[in-house]
């Protein structure tokens, strides 16, 4: 048995399933049909580890992703919505929800945020500093782009586990006098749904039942995971699940759970390791920011890459 699970995990790890490449936006849908399929195929392999009991749930899994893609892209988003939060938070696969199996509560030191700032006039002190480093505010919504975790005119969080992983999201390869890094010091631990693949790690010393769970929450990153080469449109069909997870997430989930930890994918493909954490603003009426998100950090500007040290001849604040 212990021969056949590294045998798998060999498999899985050679065909590489946690990020999916394509070149056009309009070939994502059709790259994860291929990928899951071809993963079907690997499971079907091992009938000492899987029978055809658990293949009728892995279909279930992999067509609840698919009508909701299809759903949304006719239109009807309420509907896809629906699915997906079926998919995470009602039905139960291998007896329990998928997602307990995401859920994690970690205590982080520090996360970073980058920015560009062409105006230093907007940051005259340490206050307004964090305010522009934080979330958009609520009444600029028209800002918002169209990101993998968030759709146009929501203003997510996204913050970056290291310095290198804010440079890859802005694909900055040198240092700039306009790009400034806020330090986010984490008070609490986090409670977040986890879309890495570090479930994936060791798989062979798992459970059969624990591998059995690994690949049904295989389905879902990969779908979080598609990297399109060549954009060329606003609309991006390789964010609608993950856009999707986020908008199950906000409407069930307890404050402190408004979180998604997923892996890098721009620092995945340049053969390093980064994470990233989506946070999920709860609107408020009389303020322009989520202030009970905002008490979760203790925000600074980062030592190296400092908006205050503009010269040498400048005071650090």
């Amino acid at each position: 048995m212990d021969k056949m699970k590294l045998s798998f995990e060999n498999k899985i790890i050679k065909n590489n399933f946690i990020v999916l490449k394509c070149d056009f936006d309009y070939q994502s849908y059709k790259i994860y049909l291929s990928k899951t399929l071809q993963l079907k195929k690997i499971i079907m392999e091992y009938d000492n580890l899987f029978d055809e009991a658990y293949i009728k749930i892995f279909n279930r899994v992999r067509d609840s992703i698919t009508r909701a893609w299809r759903t949304y892209e006719k239109g009807d988003i309420r509907s896809a919505g629906n699915i997906i939060y079926n998919l995470l938070f009602s039905n139960k696969y291998l007896g329990h929800t998928l997602c307990t199996e995401f859920e994690k509560n970690n205590f982080v030191n520090t996360l970073y945020r980058g920015r560009i700032i062409n105006d230093y006039s907007v940051i005259g002190s340490i206050d307004e500093f964090i305010l522009q480093i934080f979330h958009i505010p609520f009444d600029k919504r028209n800002l918002v782009a169209n990101e993998r975790y968030s759709i146009s005119g929501f203003p997510c969080l996204y913050l970056a586990n290291s310095i290198d992983g804010v440079k890859a999201e802005l694909e900055i390869t040198e240092l700039s006098h306009n790009f400034f890094i806020g330090d986010f010091k984490v008070n609490n631990s986090i409670k977040y749904f986890d879309l890495t693949p570090a479930f994936l790690k060791n798989l062979n010393q798992l459970s059969v039942t624990k591998i059995k769970v690994a690949m049904l929450k295989l389905l879902l990153l990969m779908a979080c995971s598609i990297r399109v080469n060549k954009k060329k449109s606003n609309y991006c069909s390789n964010y609608v699940i993950p856009q999707l997870v986020t908008a199950s997430i906000a409407s069930k989930a307890k404050y402190n759970y408004r979180c998604i930890k997923y892996l890098s994918i721009k620092s995945y493909l340049n053969n390093k390791i980064d994470y990233n954490y989506v946070f999920i603003p709860e609107f408020q009426k009389d303020s322009l920011h989520d202030t009970k998100l905002l008490k979760m950090f203790d925000i600074i500007p980062n030592e190296d890459y400092n908006i205050f040290v503009k010269t040498k001849e400048t005071v650090v604040i």
